[in-house]
C-alpha cells in the first residue's frame, strides 16, 4: 500500500511538473508574439515621421475612375483627391465591386437580431448604397457619376480563384443568390462569375477613357480588395484597352495593424505600413487642405451603418494626406533555352532582377517563422518554360507549407495553375521540376499551362497548418520580347 501511495505521489508530482512546464511554454509563446506584434506597431507608427514624395493634385483635364471594393472604401482611400478632382473640375467617376451586403456583423446590428435573412442582406445592401450617394455627394461627386457592379462581397477572390465560368457560378453566403439581385446593377442581373466581373470592367474602362485609374493595393489584406486589382488590372491588359495611356494608382485600406494610431486624428499624417514602405511599391502623399480633410470627414460619417461598428477605424483615414502607390512593372526576363537549371542554386540567375520585392516581417507568424517570410521573387523565360525563383529571409521549413499560384487570362478565357510544397517538402505534383535549397525554391513550368502569358499572374502565400506566414499577393507579370507560347 505505501508503494502504492508513493507510485501516485510521483505520477502527481510529474503531472504538475508537465502541467506547469506546458504553462511556462504557452506564457513564453504569448510573450513571443505580443512582442513581434508590438515590434510592427511601433515601427508602423515611426513610419509616419518617414518623409514621402509629393504627389501634384488633379487637373481639370483629368479624367478620373476610382474602384472600389465596398461602399466606403473610395472615401476611407481617395475622399481628398475626390474632393480635390470636383473642385478642380475634373472628370470622376466611381465603381463599387460589390454594396457590401456579406456584413453579418453589420446586418446583425442594422436589424437587431442575430437570424439573419438574405432579404435582410440585400435590404442593408441598398441603405449602404444610400450612403454612398451621401458620402460622394459631400465630395461633390454627383448620384449620375456612381456606378453600382452589384457582385458578392465576400466573393471577388472566389471569382478570381475558381468561379471564373458561366457554368460555375459563384453563389453568394449571405444572399444566396448567383445573379445580383438589384435593380441598379450596372448590368442587371449580373452572373456571378469571374469572367462576367471582367467584362463589365472593360466595358466601363472603355467607355470612359481615363487618363487616371485609382484601385487597391494588390496586398491589401481583405480578399475583395486584392481581387479588386486582379480584375482591373487584368482588364487593362485586355487587346481593346492595353494602348490607352492610363496612370494607375493604388490606395490602401486594410493591413494589419494599420493606420497607426487608430481614431480620430486630424493633424496627424497617413503613411505606409512600414514593411510595405520597404517593398517595390513608390508610394506618394496627397497633401490636403483643411477644408478638404473637413469635408472628407463629413462624407465618412455619413456611412452610419459601419461607424456604429468601428468609427475609429474608419476616422483613422481623415487625416492631413492621403497615400498612393505607384507600382512597378514586374519583368519576366528572357533567357536562352536552358539558361536555368532547377537545382536550388542562384549562380545561373546572375543579371536577373527581382520581379517583386515582398514586405518583410510584417505578419506575426512570418516574425516567429521566417523561413516562411518571402523577401523576393524572380522570373524569367525561355521558348519553353517560365523560370520562377523565391528567396525567404530564413532557410525553408519542413513544417510549412508553401504555394505558388498562378492565373493566366486570355480574353474570356482563364487557367489556374497551382504549385503545393507541402510539410516535408512533399511536391503535389510531379510533372513540374522543383528544387529547395538553403532559402530559395527553384521551379520552371512549361508555358503551355497557360492560356497565355501576356495576361499572367503570379502569388506566393505559405501557411503553418491554417496559419498564415506570408502572402505575397497577386502580381501581374510583363513579358520581354523573346519568349512565347
Amino acid at each position: 500500500m505505501n508503494e502504492l501511495m508513493s507510485n501516485n505521489n510521483g505520477f502527481r508530482r510529474v503531472l504538475r511538473l508537465a502541467v506547469l512546464g506546458s504553462a511556462i511554454i504557452a506564457i513564453f509563446a504569448a510573450a513571443v508574439v505580443l512582442a513581434v506584434q508590438f515590434s510592427i506597431h511601433l515601427a508602423n507608427e515611426w513610419q509616419q515621421y518617414a518623409l514621402l514624395p509629393s504627389m501634384p493634385p488633379p487637373r481639370a483635364e483629368d479624367r478620373i475612375l476610382v474602384f472600389a471594393p465596398h461602399s466606403d472604401d473610395e472615401t476611407l482611400g481617395c475622399g481628398g483627391l475626390m474632393a480635390l478632382a470636383s473642385r478642380q473640375g475634373a472628370r470622376l467617376k466611381v465603381v463599387l465591386i460589390t454594396n457590401g451586403d456579406g456584413y453579418r456583423v453589420g446586418v446583425a446590428r442594422a436589424f437587431g437580431t442575430l437570424k439573419i435573412t438574405p432579404e435582410m442582406c440585400i435590404r442593408y445592401a441598398h441603405r449602404r448604397q444610400e450612403e454612398t450617394y451621401a458620402a460622394l455627394e459631400v465630395l461633390g461627386v454627383p448620384r449620375r457619376n456612381v456606378i453600382f457592379l452589384g457582385y458578392p462581397d465576400r466573393g471577388i477572390a472566389a471569382l478570381w480563384h475558381k468561379n471564373w465560368a458561366p457554368d460555375e457560378l459563384y453563389t453568394s453566403r449571405t444572399t444566396q443568390m448567383s445573379h445580383s439581385p438589384y435593380y441598379n446593377s450596372f448590368r442587371p442581373n449580373a452572373t456571378y462569375c469571374g469572367e462576367s466581373l471582367l467584362a463589365d470592367i472593360e466595358h466601363i474602362i472603355l467607355k470612359e477613357k481615363p487618363t487616371d485609374i485609382y484601385l487597391p493595393h494588390p496586398c491589401d489584406n481583405h480578399p475583395d480588395h486584392w481581387a479588386t486589382y486582379c480584375f482591373v488590372t487584368a482588364a487593362l491588359e485586355q487587346p481593346s484597352i492595353i494602348r490607352l495611356p492610363i496612370k494607375l494608382r493604388t490606395y490602401l485600406v486594410h493591413r494589419g495593424d494599420w493606420p497607426t494610431p487608430k481614431g480620430d486624428h486630424p493633424n496627424q499624417s497617413l503613411a505606409p505600413p512600414h514593411a510595405l514602405a520597404n517593398g517595390d511599391t513608390r508610394w506618394e502623399s496627397l497633401s490636403l487642405p483643411a477644408e478638404i480633410v473637413a469635408m472628407k470627414r463629413t462624407a465618412i460619417k455619413k456611412y452610419k451603418t459601419q461607424t456604429a461598428i468601428d468609427r475609429g477605424f474608419l476616422m483613422s483615414f481623415a487625416r492631413t494626406n492621403e497615400i498612393f502607390g505607384d507600382l512597378p512593372v514586374r519583368k519576366v526576363m528572357s533567357v536562352a533555352n536552358n539558361a536555368i537549371t532547377i537545382d536550388g542554386n542562384s549562380e545561373d540567375w546572375q543579371g536577373i532582377l527581382p520581379a517583386v520585392v515582398d514586405a518583410v516581417g510584417d505578419y506575426v507568424v512570418a516574425g516567429l517563422t521566417k523561413g516562411g517570410d518571402v523577401r523576393t521573387i524572380y522570373a524569367c523565360a525561355d521558348k519553353r518554360n517560365l523560370y520562377v525563383r523565391i528567396d525567404f529571409v530564413r532557410n525553408l521549413s519542413k513544417r510549412l507549407r508553401y504555394n505558388i499560384d498562378f492565373r493566366s487570362i486570355e480574353g474570356p478565357k482563364a487557367k489556374y495553375y497551382s504549385v503545393v510544397i507541402g510539410p516535408s517538402f512533399k511536391c503535389n505534383t510531379a510533372e513540374i521540376p522543383v528544387a529547395y535549397k538553403g532559402k530559395t525554391i527553384e521551379l520552371a513550368v512549361p508555358l503551355i499551362k497557360f492560356e497565355t502569358h501576356r495576361n499572367l499572374y503570379i502569388r506566393v502565400d505559405t501557411k503553418l497548418i491554417k496559419l498564415i506566414v506570408d502572402d505575397t499577393g497577386w502580381h501581374d507579370l510583363e513579358f520581354a520580347s523573346g519568349s512565347s507560347l
